[in-house]
């Protein structure tokens, strides 16, 4: 998933360099871990991350794609080669 990595990759900054360079920082890192005396208290995220994240829930929670990864499960505990998990969510998209 691209917005784990781009977690693991975003720099921390202190609240008071947040305050006091938010236009560049923003600018430079749309993502960041916001610190309060060096510990992890927020993260800004950008829109694109957090569309890519949303889209992700919503096809996790979908009854429709729920049923047919249980119905893949089956399929694989019987025999079944399965179904890579990108023609899955291109099936989803086409219902």
């Amino acid at each position: 998933m691209k917005l784990s990595t781009t977690l693991l990759k975003a720099p921390h900054v202190g609240i008071r360099d947040l305050k006091a360079h938010f236009s560049k920082l923003l600018k430079d890192y749309p993502t960041m871990i916001i610190t309060d005396r060096g510990k992890p208290k927020n993260v800004i995220v950008s829109y694109n991350e957090i569309l890519e994240l949303i889209d992700i829930i919503d096809e996790i929670t979908d009854k429709t794609t729920l049923n047919l990864v249980q119905e893949g499960r089956k399929a694989i505990n019987k025999g079944s080669k399965g179904v890579p998990v990108s023609e899955l969510f291109s099936k989803m998209r086409k219902h």
